[in-house]
């Protein structure tokens, strides 16, 4: 008898995962398959849009397994395969290896009276503001009483990544005047000495290493885009610079945004958008330190934004454990280790004393 579609063993749900595209704002066909075995094993659970919600238990505080779905756009001619060690394909490591590792647990849990939530979402390689998680949290009946503790499955080799950066994004506009090329002087340069002062204060601002509970976390501003001009012949009235400012736990994102605004000096305009508050490690948590004693794993500061923000900010501590690599996220050729995936299943049923 053939196994069931995401059924199997962790590795061959990861496979089943992969294999089935799910790209930002495409994830109704993958999200109709996860509800679908959840309802096979006749577990409790609700649809929120493209999102599924699971809760197993008697009732009582549970740990929430956070996991979302959706990838960035595949590289060009991208497939899946399966090795002797790897799962390969979009998505293998951000992070349809944690989803797996939720799915295998679930059908162990469908099975006991242990208190767990499982939250799968989509839209989460998007807008910060669009993210489905954010709705899951406004609209699910199943997440009261409110989680003890939250597992994010994003990939961090195995490791506990704990607490987040904040992030933030601005596109900031210096304005001229067009003219033609050949008459500069009818027009006025955007491309100016007030750009280029701007861009020298960016390049001077290095990283700020900021310790929190023990763990090293830096304060960044990135130049990542620079557009400007229409043509040879066109004195450029816009030139835009995108920039991305991290901001370490603990850290103010309204300062991050002044600094922001201070290196692109006054002749700038500054717009805002997706802004991402940072977390906290939440190490001393009594349920965080718990599971950190029991599982003797490693700990190491998020140099990243992922919703471990999300759930500390919904008042749940969370910390992110997850079988994928983080540098594998949204490369071409992206992998996860299949000894790492079950690895990662084997801590977390450990956790939930399953069998």
């Amino acid at each position: 008898m053939s196994r069931p579609f995401l059924g199997g063993s962790v590795a061959d749900i990861c496979f089943d995962l992969v294999a089935t595209p799910s790209e930002y704002g495409a994830e109704g066909a993958l999200a109709d398959r996860i509800e679908q075995r959840i309802a096979e094993l006749g577990v409790e659970h609700e649809r929120i849009g493209d999102s599924v919600v699971t809760r197993t238990g008697a009732g009582g505080a549970p740990i929430a397994f956070v996991g979302h779905f959706d990838t960035v756009p595949n590289w060009p001619d991208g497939g899946v395969e399966r090795t002797d060690d790897r799962i390969v394909g979009r998505g293998a490591a951000d992070m349809k290896g944690g989803v797996a590792v939720m799915l295998a647990l679930l059908e162990r849990l469908a099975a006991t009276p242990r208190d767990a939530v499982m939250i799968f979402y989509d839209h989460e390689e998007g807008p910060h503001e669009d993210n489905g998680i954010h709705r899951v949290l406004a609209e699910s009946t199943l997440l009261d009483p409110r989680p003890s503790m939250a597992v994010v499955l994003e990939p961090s080799g195995g490791t506990i990544h704990a607490g987040a950066v904040g992030s933030i994004n601005a596109q900031i506009a210096f304005r001229g005047r067009a003219a033609h090329a050949a008459r500069p002087w009818e027009g006025e340069n955007a491309i100016s000495a007030e750009l280029a002062d701007a861009l020298g204060r960016f390049a001077r601002r290095d990283p700020v290493a900021v310790e929190v509970d023990g763990l090293t976390y830096h304060d960044t501003v990135t130049v990542t885009m620079l557009n400007g001009g229409v043509a040879h012949n066109v004195v450029p009235d816009l030139v835009e610079l995108w920039i991305n400012a991290r901001v370490a736990p603990g850290g103010s994102v309204e300062r991050a945004k002044a600094e922001v605004e201070e290196l692109a000096g006054a002749a700038a305009e500054v717009t805002w958008s997706d802004v991402a508050p940072p977390a906290m490690p939440s190490l001393h948590e009594p349920p965080v330190r718990d599971f950190l004693e029991r599982s003797g794993l490693p700990v190491l500061p998020k140099q990243a934004w992922t919703d471990v923000a999300t759930m500390h900010a919904w008042g749940v501590p969370a910390f992110n454990y997850g079988p994928g690599e983080s540098s594998q996220a949204h490369q071409p050729g992206e992998w996860v280790a299949i000894d790492r995936l079950e690895e990662c299943e084997r801590v977390l049923a450990a956790e939930l004393d399953l069998p």
